[in-house]
């Protein structure tokens, strides 16, 4: 994980910079510290690619720099930065739809066919990161905001652009389909859990 992020004095090299920044230089470096970690686990385990996540990480914090959400309190220009990261995210997958004939899911039937009969038992053993990774990004994204960060309804609105009532039928379907797969595999749920 490549979580490095110069923030050194890059804006100084602007003619209408002036001393004023250093106050928002010095938070933004606290900032940085506090959420970047969050971040970019927020960005892989929705895309699954650890490259594509340190592109998109780095990609993020320098657009969020660029735009300098000063007058935002510090909730709200995390929620700003995860909603650059998310957009940032959708149009790299827009880039290698056209690219790529969507691999994952391709990916994630084969995983269960080859799942059945004998390897079930060993299928149960396998971790929920690896179950979490049988579902599309945006459906991982709208579980992680919710049950990972705590985002509500109407913040995930704010993140993804969909409509508030549009991510409570989301996170219902989502949930729904993720408790699914998991009953498909043997996992009936009775030590608690999302089920």
């Amino acid at each position: 994980m490549n979580m490095y992020i110069d923030t050194r004095d890059t804006r100084d090299t602007c003619d209408t910079c002036d001393k004023r920044d250093k106050p928002w230089k010095e938070s933004f470096k606290g900032f940085y510290k506090k959420h970047s970690r969050s971040l970019w686990l927020y960005i892989c385990k929705i895309c699954g690619d650890k490259n594509m996540a340190d592109d998109i990480f780095q990609e993020s914090f320098y657009r969020f720099v660029k735009a300098a959400p000063v007058k935002l309190d510090e909730y709200r220009q995390k929620a700003y930065l995860y909603k650059i990261a998310y957009r940032l995210f959708i149009d790299q997958k827009r880039r290698l739809k056209t690219e790529q004939k969507n691999f994952e899911e391709i990916a994630a039937e084969e995983v269960f066919e080859m799942r059945l009969g004998k390897e079930r038992e060993i299928f149960l053993a396998m971790d929920m990161e690896k179950v979490f990774h049988l579902m599309k990004p945006q459906e991982r994204a709208l579980l992680w905001l919710a049950y990972v960060e705590g985002y509500s309804h109407m913040e995930i609105a704010g993140i993804t652009g969909d409509g508030e009532k549009s991510i409570k039928v989301q996170l219902f379907r989502v949930k729904k389909k993720f408790a699914d797969i998991l009953r498909r595999n043997g996992y009936n749920g009775e030590e608690g859990g999302l089920i």
